[in-house]
């Protein structure tokens, strides 16, 4: 970030007839994913196949959180209180709002919902939002709608920490909801659509809620269809398969000035970096990582990869975080030269000749892990291989299949990795910092990078609601994890969205911070 029921028949035609045929083109509106979605469910959608579905039929109390945008906004509750001494918020639920099967929103899903969350066997990536000093929030219904949050000390991160999509608590059986049936077949939501079909390999049908708390969206249907890659996806839009998708990247020539498309751009809350293992051996020395950010010709990535379309990036932190400040962190320029210098320096020399350089005894080899099906790493990691191995690094890239990049990358919680380094992207982190904690203050995290005085400032952050103060400390850590680097921050994109001019989406907002690229999903068209 961290879904099938219909007339088949329907959803067949639905699936191969070109977008523009499909009913009535102002009723229907086919979407472009990569592929299948892992999860249907909001609390495990973390990924952007998962969220492509997800955000157009799941909420949160907030926005602004991971995942839902770069702004805090009411949702679900539409106001909060906070008591004086910051240890109390009280949540005023809008009433009303009805989950897609026809049941009444209350207190009793929220309160459902963070426990679910807290409950560790249920491996949900969101625990760690809701846990203060090692000890849980605390919650109190107060009445069907009214929910109380209780705090052990102020805390500034609550109104993003408790930005996770709510889920019925009537469609579970208990708090066990890993292995639940709403995963994958059944997900009742209260957001502007609700699930039909889900054809693997194919799409995912959603039609719209017409009890949707804003209004019943003015397109009927959407189809989330999968095509892999920017270019695919491109030749989808111009033969009428497609209606709305993000292609940076891909060739534009055949929509510009093409009265039949409007192209619409924005910056994206998304990173591309390079992940170190700061456990390793051979990059576990900062001095290491520093010279091989000036051995990355970052720029030639943004224009082979990315089209031109993507923003050099200065700080760990995305654009998006309230702390972030262009030109603070000085840019690690691109010279051969002087990340030759810099490894020499750090006592990586070729001692016997034969282009790698070494130090110990020791060759300077890195095993480089990637996604091998995800098309935008496939095209970064060459220009990385050629970097480095101009500068005597002796470069292992190993692409991974889906289950094996999961396995080895993200769930692998052992401090001991299978990796030197890896290519990723992440980001939808919004506004606040304290998100990056769980990456940059975890030793079993993918980086297994945990700097004690990182740590705690990302803890007196979290405990700091004097604005200002907080803006001091995040500084700090900004600081700290651009002369660190745990990872090399590559580029931010920025999003290139291709649409039917006839889909009048100037109405909507085309919004970066949202994984669909658009504000509020339902295309903002609401009676």
């Amino acid at each position: 970030m961290k879904r099938l029921l219909f007339v088949l028949l329907i959803v067949s035609v639905i699936g191969l007839m070109p977008a523009a045929a499909q009913d009535d083109a102002a009723t229907t509106l086919v979407v472009q994913s990569n592929g299948d979605p892992r999860t249907l469910s909001g609390l495990y959608a973390n990924d952007g196949d998962s969220l492509s579905v997800v955000t157009f039929m799941a909420e949160p109390l907030i926005l602004g959180g991971e995942n839902w945008g770069d702004q805090i906004e009411p949702a679900l509750a539409e106001s909060w209180d906070i008591s004086e001494d910051g240890l109390e918020y009280t949540f005023h639920l809008r009433q009303g709002v009805k989950w897609h099967d026809g049941e009444p929103f209350t207190a009793e899903d929220v309160l459902f919902t963070f426990n679910a969350v807290l409950e560790e066997s249920n491996a949900i990536d969101w625990r760690p939002n809701l846990i203060q000093n090692g000890e849980p929030f605390q919650f109190e219904i107060v009445d069907d709608h009214t929910f109380k949050v209780i705090l052990s000390q102020p805390d500034a991160t609550v109104l993003t920490a408790l930005a996770i999509p709510i889920v019925p608590a009537h469609a579970f059986e208990s708090l066990d909801v890993i292995d639940s049936p709403y995963n994958t077949i059944n997900p009742i939501a209260t957001g502007p659509y609700r699930f039909v079909a889900w054809n693997t390999g194919e799409n995912v049908v959603l039609e719209a809620n017409p009890d949707y708390w804003r209004g019943a969206p003015i397109i009927d249907r959407i189809v989330v269809r999968f095509i892999a890659g920017v270019d695919n996806a491109a030749n989808a839009l111009l033969a009428g398969e497609l209606d709305f998708a993000r292609i940076d990247g891909a060739d534009l020539t055949p929509f510009e000035d093409n009265p039949d498309f409007v192209i619409s751009t924005a910056p994206r809350d998304l990173q591309r970096y390079i992940g170190f293992n700061t456990q390793s051996p051979v990059v576990s020395d900062p001095a290491v990582r520093r010279a091989l950010a000036v051995a990355i010709d970052r720029q030639a990535v943004v224009d082979t990869v990315a089209g031109g379309y993507g923003l050099l990036s200065d700080s760990v932190f995305n654009r998006t975080v309230f702390v972030y400040e262009e030109g603070r962190n000085t840019p690690y320029a691109y010279d051969p030269q002087q990340a030759g210098q810099l490894l020499a320096d750090a006592g990586w020399t070729d001692s016997d000749g034969n282009g790698i350089l070494d130090k110990d005894g020791a060759e300077l080899s890195l095993r480089v892990v990637f996604s091998g099906t995800w098309g935008l790493m496939q095209n970064i990691a060459p220009i990385v291989y050629d970097n480095w191995t101009a500068v005597g690094v002796n470069v292992e890239l190993a692409p991974l299949d889906d289950a094996a990049i999961y396995e080895v990358l993200y769930e692998n919680t052992n401090v001991e990795k299978e990796y030197d380094a890896f290519l990723g992207g992440w980001g939808l982190f919004g506004p606040e910092p304290d998100h990056y904690r769980n990456y940059m203050a975890n030793e079993t995290g993918f980086f297994a990078y945990d700097n004690p005085e990182v740590t705690d400032l990302f803890a007196q952050g979290r405990a700091e609601t004097d604005a200002e103060a907080r803006y001091a400390l995040y500084q700090q850590v900004d600081a700290l994890l651009w002369e660190d680097l745990p990872m090399i921050p590559i580029f931010q994109p920025i999003g290139v969205y291709v649409y039917r001019s006839d889909l009048n989406l100037e109405e909507a907002e085309i919004n970066g911070t949202f994984l669909t690229g658009i504000k509020f999903p339902g295309l903002a068209h609401y009676e």
